[in-house]
This record gives C-alpha cells, structure tokens and sequence, in this order.
C-alpha cells in the first residue's frame, strides 16, 4: 500500500497524525541545504507509538440456530522507519509519516487478532444457548370442525352408450390434531392445522360417500333412457385393395415360382344402433369400410393366388420339360447353363434383365453348407440371452429352410467371450459369410415370420460386411432388409445402419404394414451405388439416396461386398418376454433366396 492510498483513512486522525509530525519536526529542527557544487540528501530515521481500537463481528451455527457475537480490543505498537530525501524536513515528515502508518498497521493486526476469537466464542455461546432452548419443545393439541360440500360425477355403460350423472352432498366433521414445536406459538398452529386437515379430509370423504351412489345411479338411468331412445343409421363404403401373392409348384423334382397381383372392388353396407345420431352414422360407416375392405382383400388374395400358383406351375412344368431334352455337349451352347438359375429374371429400371448370382430354393432334407454356415454364440459373439449351437434349431423340409427358437427342457450353457451364457432359450441363424458376398445387385427374400401372441422375439434378414473397410459398426454399415419385433405383430421394419448426414427417420420405416407378416410375403433390396431401396411385395417401404458423414465420400460404405443373414432369436429391450412369459417354439421360414447383379 502506498502513501496515497493509506492517506485515504479517517481524515480527523489523518490531521491528528499530520499535526504530531509538524510538531516533531519543529521541535527537532531541520538543518539548511548546504552550499555546494555537489547535490545534497538527507537521511532520517524516526519511530512512532500507535494504540488501535477493533470491533471484530463473527457467527456461528449449532444445530440450526445462527448466534452472533461482537468483541473490542485496543493494543499498542511501536514501529521505526527511516527515509531519505533532498531536504531534512522531507526525510524527517516522511520517515515519520511510514513509522506511524507501520504502527497502527501493527495495532490493528493485533487487537484484531485478540478480538475475533472473543467474538466467535460469543457466537458460539448465544447459538448453543437457542439450541439447549429448542431442545425443551413444547406440545399442543387442538379442535377443529369442519364443513364440506362435494359434487361427484360418474358414468355408466351400455354398449356403445354411455350415460352421465351428477350430485353434490354436504357433510360436517370434528377432528383432533396434535404437535411438538420448539416454540409454544408454533406447536399451537401446527396442531390447530392438523386438526383442520384432518376434518376438511373426513368431511369431503362422508360427502363423497353420501353424493356417489347418487351419481352412479343417475348415471344409469340416463344411459337406459339414451338406449330407449337410440337412433339406427345404415351406412354404405366402397373399398378398393390390391394384393400381391408368391406362389410355388413342384413338378418331379423342379420347383417353380409365381409372382401375380390382383386389384378387387367390394361394397359393404351395416348398419347400427347408437345413441346419438352421430355416434349411428360413425359407427356404420367405420364397420363398413372394415368389412369392405377385408372383403375386397379376401378377393382379391383369392383371384391373385389362383394365378400365381398357374404360373409356378407353368414354371415348374417348364424347367421340367426342358430337363427331359437331352443336351449335346458338342452343340454350340450344349453342356448346360454355366451358373445359378433364378427363374424367370425380372428386369431393372433400363429393361434389360438381372443377372442370377447367387440361389437356395432349400430343395431336400439339409442346410447347403456350400452356401450358408450355422451361426453358433462363441464364433459370432451373437446372443440376447439365447445359446446359438450351430446347426441346432435348423430344418429343411418341404421347400423351406426353419430356424427356431426353442424353450429347452433344461437350462443349457453356451460359451461366449464375455463369459458363459445359461438359458433356457436356443435359436439360429445362418450366414453365406465366406461362401458368397456381392455389392449391389437384386436380393429377393420369401419368408414367413413366427406365429407370437405378444413381445418375445425377433427374426432379421439381413446383411454385414463381407470385410468391413471403414472400422467398427456403424462405420462400416449393416443394411436390415426387414427386422420383424413380435412386440409389434401388424409391421416389418427395413433399416439401414451407418454414419450418415441424414437423420435416422431417412434410413428406417416403422409404419410399414404388412398383412399378416405369419405368411409368407416377398422381400426385396435394390441395391446401386448411389441408392438402397427396400420393398414388400412390391410396395416400396424405404427408399434412401446414400449420402454419409465426412470423410467418407461417395457410396460409403455402401461400396464394398456385402453377405447375407438369416436369423430367428430372442428379441430384447421392450421387446423381450414380460416376467414370467414365454413360447415353446417359433419359427421364421424361409421359401426361398435369390440373388441377381
């Protein structure tokens, strides 16, 4: 701290202090400059004695009780400073002025230093004294009555009808409350306000209890007297539904395939009783519309069915045909076809046709282990509590690959390497990891989904990576071609899985419906270097322009050879068994894969 800056205290001891050392200096005397060619200084060296009063303020806490305490405390001190100037009286005023301000300094640190800890104990002191005071308490016990009007309304249903009724009752009620405070005046109102809560509560419940049966039977008569008077409405709805069908034929030992659509038109007429005439003509024209169009659906399922299974046949009868005519080797194009065989090949947006790559139509009794490999946990680290072993869990018989999840009649215990896994569940699964993977082209998929009555499970047709380029999942990609969530029995869900500018609502669809998923519907991806678009039975469910974050460019990840996955399991999250639920067996099946480029 400076001089000009300590000069900014008390001004009556700032001309107290000034006087004093006007007052040494005259007694002390100052010598004259010399008379010399050389520049003279003076060097002086003084002391001063200065006494301080401090009145230190400090708090305290017991309990929750704040007490304060104030003490004062004069001291002494004694301090010598020395300065040197060009003149005697400069050195003498200021060598005084820094020995006075180094004493009070010192007084002050120390009566401070005295009367901080007599303040606190004073805190202290008052603190614990309010505390001992609270401990002593007091108790009251009060009286209240209390009077209550309660209006209650109730409903009461007949059908589609629903009838209202009200009442209001008055009821009065005495209560006793009871409380312990620190103070008399606070126990008084603790106990009078409990007393009153607890008449205000007793009285609204008798009120209500006198009101409620008042209500519930207004509300009946008023809903029998709406029956009475109810009013029919008859309502027609035309509904128009097309219905896509895949088909299949055997002939000897060739399977053939049929794929046809059916547009059927159905009027339906009901007609119903309600109410009001409003709620009639609401109703009759929502059970018209549903009866029409199941009907419309009926039919046109029927007509579509019927012409797709004429064209399996046909096309089995055609493979077989062709079987029975010998080929020469020798004949130009003889020694027949040199790759898989798809069928009758449907053609891209250009009209040229795909290409076949890659075909399992699951003729015989086993897995074509040339094409698919069994999924067990401790390989693929796969597993939502179920144990995957291989090729358990997995059929071929009648044309279709079965991969089931099963209840076991005792728990079994699967390696993984996170640790063992104990469970009363198997699944399976199947991938062509190894055996075959492409990147872009046509994949179709006709697939069944298990029977379920609620969440449990979960089956994927699905594809990775054959040798994932651009690091962990999601960088490298997954495209679901349809999850299907037995927590959710009316849909199938396409998604695509990777670090993408778009937001996820671009990549997945949770609204697309499908008519009874249990039976078997056509799954198809598209797949070009700029787009992925997924459909079902040839309605387009998802449709995505390829568009990922930096650093990717281009189509990544959708660059590079994908394989394909078939897999039935356990679901998880939401979507697991409620406590103490579960299934014995359920099964996805799978007609057929077919993969074009």
């Amino acid at each position: 701290m400076n001089a000009t800056t300590r000069w900014r205290g008390s001004a009556i001891a700032q001309r107290v202090v000034v006087a004093a050392i006007a007052t040494a200096l005259l007694l002390t005397g100052t010598a004259g400059p010399a008379t010399s060619a050389t520049p003279t200084t003076y060097t002086a060296t003084k002391s001063w004695t200065q006494s301080e009063s401090v009145t230190a303020q400090e708090w305290a806490t017991v309990g929750t009780f704040v007490g304060y305490g104030t003490a004062t405390v004069t001291e002494s001190a004694t301090a010598t400073r020395t300065y040197t100037a060009g003149a005697a009286w400069e050195a003498d005023y200021w060598a005084t002025w820094n020995a006075y301000l180094a004493a009070s300094e010192e007084a002050r640190a120390k009566a401070e230093a005295k009367a901080r800890p007599l303040a606190k104990a004073q805190a202290t002191a008052q603190a614990q004294a309010q505390y001992d005071e609270s401990l002593k308490g007091y108790d009251a016990t009060k009286t209240w009555t209390a009077t209550e009007t309660v209006k209650v309304d109730e409903t009461h249903t007949i059908g589609d009808v629903v009838g209202h009724g009200s009442a209001t009752a008055t009821s009065t009620a005495t209560a006793t409350g009871s409380a312990h405070a620190a103070t008399q005046a606070e126990a008084d109102w603790w106990a009078t306000w409990n007393a009153y809560v607890a008449a205000l509560l007793q009285a609204q419940a008798q009120a209500d209890a006198q009101a409620r049966p008042i209500a519930k039977a207004k509300a009946k008569a008023d809903a029998e007297a709406q029956v009475a008077a109810g009013i029919e409405a008859t309502e027609s709805w035309t509904s128009t539904e097309t219905v896509t069908v895949n088909e299949t034929a055997t002939v000897g030992d060739f399977v053939g395939h049929g794929t046809a659509t059916s547009t059927k038109t159905v009027t339906a007429t009901k007609t119903v009783k309600a109410a009001t005439h409003w709620e009639a003509y609401y109703w009759a024209v929502i059970q018209a519309s549903v009866d029409a169009s199941a009907q419309a659906k009926a039919q046109a399922d029927a007509a579509a069915r019927a012409e797709a299974l004429a064209i399996a046949q046909a096309d089995a009868q055609a493979q077989y045909d062709a079987a029975q005519v010998p080929i020469d080797p020798e004949e130009p194009g003889g020694g027949g076809p040199t790759g898989p065989d798809c069928g009758t090949a449907p053609l891209k947006a250009d009209g040229t046709p795909w290409t076949c790559t890659f075909v399992d139509e699951f003729r015989g009794t086993e897995l074509d282990q040339t094409k698919w490999h069994p999924i067990d946990t401790y390989e693929s680290e796969f597993s939502y509590g179920d144990c995957f072993f291989g090729d358990r869990n997995i059929e071929v018989s009648s044309g279709v690959l079965k991969l089931s999840t099963i209840r076991e009649d005792q728990p079994v215990t699967c390696d993984h390497p996170a640790g063992a896994i104990t469970t009363d569940y198997t699944s399976a699964a199947v991938t062509t990891f190894s055996k075959f993977s492409q990147s872009y082209g046509r994949y179709e998929i006709r697939a069944a989904m298990p029977q379920s009555n609620g969440p449990g499970l979960q089956s994927a047709l699905w594809m990775l990576p054959e040798n994932p380029k651009y690091g962990e999942w999601p960088g490298s990609g997954e495209i679901d071609i349809v999850e299907f969530y037995s927590q959710y029995p009316d849909r199938l869900v396409p998604a695509l899985h990777y670090n993408s500018l778009l937001p996820w609502g671009t990549r997945t669809n949770n609204n697309c419906l499908v008519y009874e998923p249990t039976a078997f519907h056509t799954y198809v991806l598209e797949w070009t270097p700029s787009k992925l678009t997924i459909s079902i039975d040839g309605t387009t469910c998802l449709d995505h322009t390829i568009s990922p974050l930096a650093p990717l460019i281009g189509s990544a990840p959708f660059d590079q050879p994908f394989n394909l996955n078939l897999t039935q399991m356990l679901g998880s999250g939401d979507n697991a068994f409620p406590e103490g639920q579960g299934i014995d067996e359920a099964t996805l099946q799978v007609d057929y894969v077919r993969v074009w480029k």
